[in-house]
């Protein structure tokens, strides 16, 4: 027996509907996804592309006059509707897989409008107080995070029993702030608790090892502006 032809741009065929899903995925152009926040009609579009239609309910007959003939009926009745439910459910998961790309896509695109620039809030370039080494400071900020980047040249290892320490220090240096221990070059989260406004001044000290105060001996000192 040959299958049933069914147009596939038929809007009222199970295909129809798919047919009519991918259009709908295709008419979303690029602004779309550029957007803020989703359209405020973007989910009633498409819904209103998903339209299926209500299934089909057998109902047993009253009186048996043609047993044979209605028997008939029944077994095509069941092989039309499992067909036809078995399209509807391709349908479902079509018009699911749309939903979830469409809503991935603008999901995506709010994640990267959320995303904020780092910018550069104030440099300086260390005096060299004693020793080799030279160095250069930035102060980044990335929303509402400060990051200090510390970039060194010719920084030797520090003597025996001893380690280098990362300062932010105010102008009348009366309360080092310490932003941890360091080797060379490095790159440090401000906490929140220190403000560089009121301790602009970087300083790279010298140590001795289990000490936590400034030990007052400076190698390089600048002012962030």
């Amino acid at each position: 027996m040959s299958e049933e032809f069914t147009d596939p741009l038929d809007p009222d065929s199970d295909s129809g509907e798919f047919a009519h899903l991918l259009l709908l995925g295709a008419s979303l152009s690029g602004s779309d996804f550029e957007l803020m926040t989703a359209p405020t009609d973007l989910w009633d579009r498409i819904a209103a592309g998903v339209s299926l239609a209500e299934p089909t309910v057998l109902t047993e007959p009253t009186v048996l006059t043609q047993p044979t003939v209605l028997a008939d009926r029944r077994d095509s009745g069941r092989r039309s509707g499992g067909s036809r439910n078995s399209g509807r459910r391709i349908v479902f998961a079509a018009a699911a897989a749309v939903l979830i790309l469409v809503a991935g896509a603008v999901g995506i695109r709010l994640v990267d409008s959320s995303r904020t620039s780092t910018e550069v809030v104030a440099s300086t370039t260390l005096d060299v107080i004693e020793g080799p080494a030279t160095a250069q400071a930035k102060l980044l900020r990335s929303g509402n995070t400060e990051r200090l980047v510390v970039t060194t040249e010719n920084m030797p290892a520090a003597p025996a029993g001893s380690h280098y320490e990362l300062w932010l220090v105010d102008p009348k240096v009366t309360s080092p702030q310490s932003l941890g221990p360091m080797t060379g070059s490095t790159e440090v989260l401000i906490p929140a608790s220190i403000d560089p406004a009121i301790y602009p001044v970087v300083d790279i000290s010298l140590q001795q090892n289990g000490t936590h105060d400034h030990s007052g001996h400076s190698l390089l000192r600048g002012t962030l502006q």
